[in-house]
C-alpha cells in the first residue's frame, strides 16, 4: 500500500524531531568562540570525526525532509484531482485503518 497523508506527515514529524535533536550541536557551536571551537573539535581526531558525523546527519535529514515535503505536495494534488473527478476518497488507498494490538 502506498503512503497515506497521515503516514507521510508522521514520517515528516519523525525527521523534524531528529533534525531538532541534531541541531542542538549547531546551537552549541554558535555560542562558542573560534578558539573554543578549535579546541573542542580539532585538537584530536575524535572531535573532528564527531563534528563531521553531526553535520553530515543534519544535511541528510534535511534532504529527506525536503523529499517528504515534495511527496506530501504530490499527495495533496492527487487527492484534489481524485475528488474533483468525482472519485471516492475513502477507497482503501487514501485511508489506513487502525488496528488495536493490545
Amino acid at each position: 500500500m502506498s503512503d497515506t497523508m497521515g503516514s507521510l506527515i508522521d514520517k515528516l514529524f519523525t525527521i523534524d524531531m531528529k533534525m531538532w535533536n541534531n541541531q542542538e550541536l549547531l546551537y552549541e557551536i554558535r555560542r562558542m568562540s573560534l578558539d573554543e571551537f578549535k579546541e573542542k573539535y580539532f585538537t584530536d581526531e575524535i572531535g573532528c570525526s564527531n563534528l563531521y558525523e553531526c553535520l553530515k546527519r543534519c544535511c541528510d535529514l534535511n534532504v529527506q525532509r525536503n523529499q517528504l515535503i515534495d511527496e506530501i505536495d504530490e499527495k495533496i494534488i492527487c487527492l484534489v484531482n481524485q475528488k474533483s473527478s468525482g472519485d471516492e476518497l475513502d477507497d482503501g488507498k487514501n485511508v489506513q485503518r487502525k488496528y488495536k494490538t493490545y
